[in-house]
């Protein structure tokens, strides 16, 4: 990632490759919507979506906008990597503001990789025990979590990418697309 360091903002899309369109990302993200008012349309018509700041956003706006129920919204802010590399420590910024007790409960995270910081959130929310608690990722590293969302938006290999949410030491965000870094 070193040669990412002196990207600027005229010429960092030159360095991006695109890995999934907005249309593509958005079109899949109504199908997962689709699923996920499928599995609780005989369960509730309420659920608390907890988004997990800041990665998430783009993709829990436009998550929210295409599910036919009540929707509370929540926000987790936490971190746990510098750069392209965990730090393997979880820094926590704010916690939710809703309680979750026998509430329906979806995590909404932009992407499940090692997996420790989302454990460590899921195991924070069952001490509170929800009525029901499911995890929707935009993005899912194969191999590389045994935690398992339960509405994946995309599979991908071992790619550390950036846009839509998603960033490389804060930048990279406010891509309209998810790409990686040409090698």
């Amino acid at each position: 990632m070193k040669e990412v360091e002196h990207l600027n903002r005229d010429n960092y899309l030159s360095e991006v490759q695109v890995l999934h369109t907005n249309d593509q990302i958005r079109k899949r993200i109504k199908e997962l919507a689709g699923k996920i008012n499928d599995y609780y349309k005989e369960k509730t018509d309420r659920i608390i979506a907890i988004c997990i700041l800041k990665g998430a956003v783009h993709f829990y706006s436009e998550l929210i906008l295409n599910l036919d129920m009540d929707v509370v919204y929540s926000f987790i802010h936490v971190s746990s990597y510098s750069g392209s590399k965990s730090t393997g420590k979880i820094k926590v910024n704010y916690w939710i503001d809703k309680p979750v007790t026998n509430e329906y409960v979806l995590i909404v995270e932009d992407i499940l990789d090692t997996g420790k910081t989302l454990s460590y959130i899921v195991k924070y929310l069952n001490k509170h025990s929800p009525k029901d608690l499911k995890i929707a990722a935009l993005y899912h590293k194969v191999g590389k979590s045994n935690l398992k969302a339960d509405f994946i938006g995309f599979e991908i290999n071992d790619e550390f990418i950036v846009g839509y949410g998603l960033d490389y030491d804060e930048r990279f965000r406010n891509l309209p697309y998810v790409g990686y870094f040409r090698k």
